[in-house]
């Protein structure tokens, strides 16, 4: 009579030795999976992954920039028609500023105009928003021009580098001249503060 000799497992080993089994094939099926996607990738070009450096593209940054020195030109023409003098003022000056400002209503808006600030010293143009201080909520503000001159050369740097935060009205370092259909003047009391265009710059 042959005899039959059984091994007794221990409980759970056929549970352990199943798991094994399972990671064994799940490991080759990874490894498999992992490369064909690197023999795919070989044949096809890497994604562009850079991100945009603005909300603007370079194409809608150009005509804007291009919009706002189109307007440097005409409002220093009508300045300049309007008060001679301003001519040598502006050329013996540190730099200047030119704003258009909109005629948006003070609630809707935090932003009420948009212009650019030229240092003579290098040319360089520095893109600005401006907004006005001096008005009260649902009052109207009709379109007018601006034209800032900086007589202080360290003045203008900081005004560029950092824009003006708060009521630059009293510094007596700017002169403005605000030009609409009735003419030009210079006005002590203007309120506004000016900050750099995110967009332009």
């Amino acid at each position: 009579m042959t005899k039959t000799t059984f091994f007794l497992c221990p409980p759970g080993a056929k549970q352990s030795a199943w798991r094994n089994v399972a990671l064994v094939v799940a490991s080759l099926l990874l490894a498999t999976f992992l490369a064909g996607c690197a023999s795919d990738s070989a044949k096809t070009k890497p994604a562009n992954l850079t991100l945009p450096t603005g909300k603007l593209s370079e194409k809608a940054r150009q005509e804007q920039r291009q919009a706002i020195l189109k307007v440097r030109t005409r409002t220093l023409n009508q300045l300049h028609k309007l008060k001679p003098q301003t001519r040598t003022e502006i050329e013996q000056a540190a730099g200047y500023g030119v704003f258009e400002i909109n005629g948006l209503n003070a609630v809707l808006a935090e932003t009420h105009g948009r212009g650019m600030v030229q240092e003579k010293r290098g040319g360089r143009v520095t893109y600005m928003r401006l907004a006005r201080t001096d008005i009260s909520p649902g009052v109207s503000v009709k379109p007018y021009w601006q034209v800032l001159v900086f007589s202080d050369p360290r003045r203008l740097s900081q005004f560029v580098a950092t824009g003006s935060p708060s009521d630059a009205s009293h510094d007596p370092s700017i002169k403005v001249y605000n030009l609409n259909e009735k003419g030009v003047s210079t006005q002590a009391d203007w309120g506004a503060r000016y900050f750099r265009d995110p967009d332009l710059n």
